[in-house]
């Protein structure tokens, strides 16, 4: 049963997979031609995730997470049992959120990651729980029900990237500058609609302002002034191209006074103003314009 309401998102698809005599296979394309990730937990049998380049098996007990792309196709083998998941780009935008975590998510769901939790039977039991709860909130929305499939989408995220270890290698392998600049990223995540200057980032991190500066600078080639400028760019960016607020609303929801203060900021960053930026998002093609955005890779 493959299950999505549009009263929660119509960006997000969840089914429960329980294979008979024959292998099942699915397509998995997106109507709306739009960016989209699978999420996949088998809890019994075994399957194959073909891209096109490659074969790629998985077998139970197995938490997989794969940003999708056309032509790639979900083949569970007969007997198998499991769950999958489809989101949208508005719908993981809105499990993400904005917290310290944030930053660690956004890097993860572009990743590749295919998680054999075999000795890891509590694991087991989350992941289905958070599943099964997805598949019953979609098949019969409730009041929170949003909330709650968003809730469990980012429970499967966590499980995947504790399991992934991503950021304990980091740290293992990164020295105190590079910490002090995760510090920052998660503070800058936290705060940067309350447009905190460079002296209370720096305050909250216990360093120097100098000191703050000399990191940026030398690691990422960019001033701290810079990277929040670019955090609250990519945060009007997304909310011009993807929500329905008006340029009032969205100037509000980052922090700005006034439209005009945010409309002046927003050219002198982009070359457009907002609304015209808006306008040229739903037709790059034709337009021209690089409405490309801010990366936050090449953050420790």
């Amino acid at each position: 049963m493959n299950v999505t309401f549009s009263v929660i998102s119509p960006h997000v698809s969840a089914e429960r997979v329980a294979c008979g005599l024959r292998d099942k296979v699915m397509n998995l394309a997106s109507a709306s031609g739009e960016n989209h990730w699978r999420g996949i937990l088998l809890t019994d049998g075994a399957g194959t995730i073909e891209t096109g380049d490659e074969i790629i098996p998985i077998a139970a007990p197995c938490l997989a997470w794969i940003p999708w792309r056309p032509g790639r196709s979900l083949r569970i083998n007969a007997g198998s049992v499991g769950y999958h998941i489809s989101l949208g780009e508005e719908a993981l935008a809105g499990v993400i959120g904005n917290n310290p975590e944030s930053i660690d998510l956004r890097l993860l769901i572009d990743r590749r990651i295919i998680a054999t939790i075999e000795a890891e039977p509590e694991m087991v039991g989350d992941a289905e729980h958070a599943f099964d709860l997805i598949v019953r909130e979609l098949h019969r929305p409730r009041h929170g029900s949003r909330n709650m499939v968003q809730a469990q989408v980012r429970t499967i995220l966590i499980l995947l990237w504790r399991q992934s270890g991503i950021e304990e290698v980091a740290m293992r392998t990164k020295g105190e500058a590079s910490r002090i600049l995760q510090r920052f990223r998660q503070l800058l995540e936290m705060n940067f609609r309350d447009r905190w200057t460079v002296g209370a980032y720096a305050q909250a991190l216990q360093i120097s302002h100098d000191r703050l500066h000399d990191i940026c600078r030398r690691e990422l080639g960019k001033t701290p002034i810079q990277l929040i400028h670019e955090r609250v760019i990519h945060e009007a960016r997304m909310r011009l191209e993807r929500s329905v607020l008006t340029v009032d609303q969205v100037a509000g929801s980052i922090g700005f006074r006034d439209v005009g203060q945010f409309s002046r900021f927003f050219k002198s960053k982009v070359g457009l103003p907002p609304a015209a930026y808006r306008k040229a998002s739903t037709n790059v093609m034709d337009s021209g314009v690089d409405i490309s955005e801010t990366s936050y890779a090449d953050w420790p």
